[in-house]
């Protein structure tokens, strides 16, 4: 048996760490596996077992000695220059921010990973509620919006960019330009106070837009799809077993391979049947109430953004990011998510321009960065916001009408 120094052992844990954050940003959580870490590092198994006897463990280390140190400090850092109205903020570390988005996504279905995960993101609402207290006592922030959503919501916006991003391409510089709308939205300036000069981005293209008829199907279609739709929401898309669904429908796995193109097939089929026709819908009745004429409600806007995060469907929700999630390992499941995806986000945007050439939205805001906020900032929040179970679903609403009102308002 070879003795490995004490600093040689430090530099395999760290070397362990580092490859388990690449292996999360390229499969995500469920297909992380402690052999392939090892492997990876060019290390036996027992070199990651005898550190980390589990998944769990290893994910709390992660979290404890390379992502709190460095990423937690700058979001702490973020957070203290937003309060104090610095516009010079600290950028993040965008890997280790899609590794705490991927871990997000994984605490969906893996309570054993909220300890970890959910006492990260408290510790740095904690630190962002003190400086937030510290501005409102200077006058410095809007009043009737919850605390803890004001703090919550520029990080929201940057999780769920992460979560489309698997399948689409954010708008460029769209960081800065949520970061300025977040500000205008909780802090006590004027609604028309100018956003910062962005160069506009090119429109987003869809060749050709998909269009999906939902098809009458026999009994065996539909007990399939529903009891992969269930199955997907509950578990994710990796750790959804062809075995599971097809005992849940009461049927063989052959009825699945009969029918549908294994699993990937079977996802696509409940994008479809599922979540097609809603998606589209869905971004239209926002961008629409956006540019609407009349005077935008709390009821209505609380409405639209339930529909968006689907907040009152729990399943649909995780449905959802499974299909994204299911893109990434499917190229055949990415062409149907990404192509939903873009087509919404390209007919939203071409609504916000005709809107604005009509003066009904600022002049100042970039419809691509305007459609990917409104879009990307409800899923980021159901992330985000199931870390705070104290938080009801209600209290981002007034959060959502100011920042539409924000978009309304002409510049001075």
């Amino acid at each position: 048996m070879v003795k490995v120094s004490r600093q040689r052992s430090a530099e395999i844990r760290i070397e362990l760490l580092d490859a388990a954050a690449t292996e999360l940003l390229h499969v995500g959580y469920d297909a992380t596996a402690l052999t392939s870490v090892a492997q990876t590092c060019g290390f036996a198994t027992s070199a990651i077992y005898n550190r980390f006897p589990t998944k769990e463990s290893l994910i709390e280390a992660l979290i404890v000695e390379r992502i709190e140190p460095k990423f937690g400090g700058q979001l702490d850092a973020a957070a203290i220059a937003f309060w104090s109205g610095s516009s010079d903020s600290p950028k993040l570390n965008g890997n280790q921010l899609g590794v705490m988005a991927e871990l997000l996504l994984a605490a969906r279905h893996n309570p054993s990973l909220h300890d970890s995960v959910y006492g990260f993101l408290r510790r740095r609402a904690d630190t962002a509620l003190v400086e937030r207290d510290k501005a409102a006592a200077r006058g410095e922030v809007r009043d009737g919006q919850d605390p803890l959503v004001q703090v919550l919501m520029r990080g929201a916006s940057w999780v769920g960019s992460y979560v489309f991003g698997i399948v689409s391409e954010p708008p460029k510089r769209y960081m800065k330009s949520v970061d300025d709308l977040v500000r205008l939205t909780v802090t006590n300036v004027p609604l028309s106070t100018p956003l910062t000069a962005q160069r506009p981005n090119k429109a987003r293209v869809v060749s050709n837009a998909p269009h999906y008829e939902i098809l009458e199907h026999d009994a065996i279609h539909e007990a399939l799809v529903n009891s992969a739709a269930e199955v997907f929401a509950e578990k994710g898309y990796h750790a959804a077993a062809v075995a599971d669904i097809a005992r849940r429908a009461r049927l063989t796995t052959g009825a699945i391979y009969n029918r549908f193109a294994g699993k990937a097939g079977l996802m696509n089929a409940v994008i479809i049947d599922k979540l097609s026709a809603g998606a589209q819908i869905v971004g239209f009745d926002v961008v629409q109430t956006l540019a609407s004429s009349q005077a935008i409600s709390d009821p209505a806007v609380s409405d639209l953004i339930v529909r968006l995060n689907d907040n009152s469907d729990l399943d649909n929700r995780g449905l959802r990011l499974a299909a994204r999630d299911a893109s990434r390992h499917e190229p055949e499941v990415a062409a149907v998510v990404g192509s939903l995806q873009e087509a919404t986000l390209a007919n939203m945007a071409n609504f916000v321009r005709n809107a604005q050439g009509e003066g009904l939205l600022r002049s100042d805001i970039d419809a691509e960065t305007a459609v990917w906020f409104l879009s990307v900032n409800p899923v980021g929040a159901g992330l985000v916001c199931a870390a705070f179970p104290e938080l009801k679903p209600e209290a981002a609403t007034t959060f959502y009408t100011t920042a539409m009102e924000v978009m309304r308002t002409q510049p001075n």
